[in-house]
């Protein structure tokens, strides 16, 4: 709180000057000098100072509502602050790109919700282009994207692998004849295929651009052509049998995924609770 509003405040509640100025350790001019300082500000008097016994103003009343107003809030403030760094509480944003989003992180924010019932997630899923810029812009906390992402503002730390495989609707086709059903550009994805398709020299003549993972893999069980997909995506497809890979000894990669954050920001007790958790759940994909 101010020291002219504490002043304030405790004159009323001392009734005099001299007295606040012995509670607040403080000389009486020192005293005269802060409230004259915040009727200046104000333009107003605080105090009637015509009779021998003190007396609040009206329009000093008013200040006292207000500053007692600010008082509280001020309280609150601290008490929200201690919280934000000292308790397990509260609101979490997270960012995640498709893959990790959608295939890996539920079972690792159910664990940790059973552990920490006051903690109210909220989850954004967006490609990895989306989820560094809004870590960047601070509208998320915590970003989960594959592939590197070089930012000034950002911090990347490497937290799990996952392998990329070629999938078809059946293992006997010939990939030069296939279309091939891609993610749309700013996918980390999207990023790896276009790596695999360099490493082996492909040069699809037809390509499907899809922004979503589910459709391209309702897309290739259907007959329509091929893809470059995490494991991850697809391995209920593939232990049904509606998904195969295709070569995938010769085919397989693997990429990284990393966890996003924001340099040089105060960290919150849910959001180092949350990192460590991630880390633990990651080492044993």
């Amino acid at each position: 709180m101010d020291t002219k509003h504490q002043v304030f405040l405790t004159i009323i509640e001392t009734g005099s000057f001299s007295k606040a100025a012995e509670r607040l350790y403080m000389t009486q001019p020192a005293v005269s000098q802060y409230i004259k300082q915040l009727e200046t500000e104000i333009g107003v008097s605080l105090f009637d100072r015509s009779t021998k016994k003190l007396h609040v103003t009206g329009t000093g009343k008013i200040v006292e509502r207000y500053v007692r107003q600010l008082a509280g809030m001020h309280v609150e403030m601290e008490q929200a602050i201690h919280d934000y760094l000292h308790e397990v509480k509260g609101a979490l944003r997270i960012g995640a790109s498709y893959s990790f989003g959608e295939y890996v992180l539920p079972n690792i924010l159910a664990s940790f919700l059973k552990e920490y019932t006051d903690v109210t997630p909220k989850i954004d899923i967006h490609n990895t282009f989306e989820i560094a810029n809004n870590v960047a812009q601070q509208q998320i906390d915590i970003g989960i994207v594959e592939g590197y992402v070089e930012h000034p503002q950002l911090l990347l730390q490497k937290i799990a692998q996952d392998e990329m495989v070629v999938v078809a609707h059946r293992p006997d086709i010939n990939i030069d004849e296939q279309s091939w059903i891609v993610r749309e550009r700013g996918s980390g994805t999207r990023e790896a295929m276009n790596t695999f398709l360099t490493k082996f020299q492909l040069k699809p003549k037809v390509m499907y651009e899809y922004g979503s993972t589910q459709l391209i893999k309702g897309t290739v069980m259907a007959g329509i052509g091929i893809s470059y997909l995490s494991k991850w995506t697809v391995q209920r497809e593939l232990e049904e049998g509606s998904l195969f890979t295709i070569n995938e000894a010769e085919f397989n990669m693997v990429r990284d995924f990393y966890c996003i954050q924001r340099k040089e920001t105060v960290r919150s007790k849910v959001f180092e609770a949350f990192i460590q958790h991630l880390h633990k759940c990651c080492s044993n994909l």
